[in-house]
């Protein structure tokens, strides 16, 4: 008797666990603005090789005469535009940091933001002075999923 209770108290105890996939915050991001916006702010200001130029750190991003998607064989290949390929995995870079935050709160904008104007300390020092730097908008603009390729 006390193993049917014991096992009829562990069914009712049971809940179903779902495995559902969670949606990609990334597909409300326009990757056109991304490139035309975001990217080239990404490859001016956080491609050095000793920062998000090296494969492996949370935010990697590509650009011509740094980190490539192959290794080149030449100066002309090392330099050459990005690939296709190059574009879209920057994309997908950023985009992984999309999460459903406020804007204000989100990583690519907050960390590199100066701390006298509410940012993170950040190790390769501060990218945008304050909230109203044109690189910080385009950035928090396309992370809303607006702005317009300029």
């Amino acid at each position: 008797m006390l193993a049917i209770a014991i096992a009829l108290a562990l069914v009712c105890a049971c809940t179903t666990v779902s495995n559902d996939r969670a949606s990609d915050p990334g597909q409300a991001l326009s990757e056109p603005v991304f490139r035309c916006n975001v990217e080239p702010v990404l490859i001016r200001q956080c491609s050095y090789t000793a920062c998000h130029g090296i494969a492996g750190t949370a935010l990697r991003v590509f650009s011509p005469g740094k980190l490539r998607a192959v290794v080149p064989k030449t100066l002309d290949e090392a330099i050459a535009p990005l690939s296709e390929t190059e574009h879209h995995a920057n994309f997908e870079s950023a985009a992984a940091f999309s999460f459903e935050i406020p804007i204000a709160d989100n990583a690519l904008v907050h960390k590199p933001l100066a701390q006298a104007a509410g940012g993170f300390a950040h190790l390769g020092g501060a990218i945008f002075t304050t909230t109203q730097d044109a690189q910080y908008a385009a950035i928090a603009k396309w992370l809303a999923g607006e702005g317009v390729c300029q």
